[in-house]
């Protein structure tokens, strides 16, 4: 037998059991992914299906469907049921279509599928977009006509078209309709800012566009942002640390003599000579521009001392959320009364300083 045909058999056969063998590691380990890859797909396409179910029984239509699958296909394409978990989501689809505002058969459309969709919204505690708004809440608008103006307003109604608001305060306001505005929405946790549009000024009524950069910029997002200030407080201590929960240790009340030395939305920092120990009660009135808040309840919850002088860093303890958002829409007032001008919102917040 020739050596060298026995050489080729065999080298023959090797690669061809070498090839085999690579072929079946491959469709191991390849059908698997294959398959799970189908599954998923499988798996959306139902969920898919039994959501446009659920939705064409409420009447939501073909048309309202298509829209549906673009919103799902851009915001969450690979869980389309988070879209209905959030109204939020689907408001920021919205700021992001072309040319919205300009097509009101579209915005009927939307506006339909919105009440279908979404039947039973609640408020939206982080809001994403200003159709994320409620009736009720307070915001200013930002003129930059030859200098800042501050318009404090509340909203009286957000519908798809834009926002309505009512003037808080009188006298004339310089803006016109087709005007470019700041919109800044102040809550505890963040400054909301978009920049929307004048539609229409009609006496204390307002009506904006949405924004028209897309979602809320953020600003100190879970921050709050405060402002210094320089005013007497004295305030009085009922509390130390281990009586707060029982009555019968009490401490007896004691007036104090401080100044309030910044504010924040969530707290303030005060210095005085008769520092109470760390994490004692205080409470003490708080003299704001717009309106005087009375027993306000604090924690100190640190001291840094001096050689004749204490900083107390204190944070609000059982605060009303009205009293609390008036306090933050008096930050503006405040910094101007100090500083003689307007906060500068185009290179930042609203303000400026240390935080607690």
């Amino acid at each position: 037998m020739d050596w060298q045909a026995i050489q080729e058999s065999f080298r023959g056969t090797f690669e061809g059991a070498l090839w085999g063998f690579i072929l079946l590691v491959l469709v191991a380990f390849g059908l698997p992914i294959v398959w799970h890859l189908s599954a998923e797909r499988l798996q959306r396409r139902r969920r898919l299906l039994k959501i446009r179910r659920r939705l064409r029984a409420r009447g939501l239509g073909q048309e309202e469907w298509r829209l549906l699958e673009s919103a799902i296909q851009a915001v969450c394409p690979e869980h389309p049921s988070r879209l209905f978990d959030s109204l939020s989501l689907f408001h920021s689809w919205m700021d992001g279509l072309p040319d919205l505002e300009q097509s009101p058969d579209l915005m009927a459309t939307l506006a339909r599928i919105k009440e279908l969709a979404y039947p039973d919204s609640h408020h939206i505690f982080v809001p994403h977009s200003t159709r994320d708004l409620v009736a009720g809440v307070s915001l200013n608008l930002v003129l930059h006509r030859g200098g800042q103006e501050i318009i404090p307003c509340i909203v009286t109604e957000v519908s798809m078209e834009g926002l309505r608001l009512g003037r808080r305060g009188s006298g004339a306001m310089s803006g016109a309709p087709g005007e470019q505005v700041s919109l800044f929405y102040p809550r505890p946790e963040a400054m909301y800012h978009a920049l929307v549009r004048l539609q229409s000024v009609a006496g204390s009524e307002l009506r904006t566009s949405h924004t028209l950069q897309g979602n809320f910029k953020v600003r100190q997002l879970r921050e709050f942002w405060r402002v210094d200030v320089d005013m007497e407080l004295p305030f009085l201590v009922f509390a130390e640390p281990g009586r707060i929960h029982d009555p019968a240790l009490t401490v007896q009340p004691d007036m104090r003599q401080g100044r309030l030395i910044n504010l924040s939305g969530n707290g303030a920092a005060i210095v005085t000579t008769t520092p109470p120990p760390r994490g004692s009660r205080i409470a003490f009135t708080l003299q704001l521009p717009s309106r005087t808040l009375h027993d306000l309840h604090a924690e100190i919850l640190h001291i840094t001392p001096n050689r004749e002088i204490s900083r107390l860093h204190l944070v609000f303890r059982d605060l009303d959320p009205g009293d609390q958002e008036l306090i933050i829409h008096n930050l503006f007032l405040l910094y101007r009364e100090q500083v003689g001008m307007d906060p500068v919102f185009d290179s930042g917040p609203v303000i400026v300083q240390n935080r607690h």
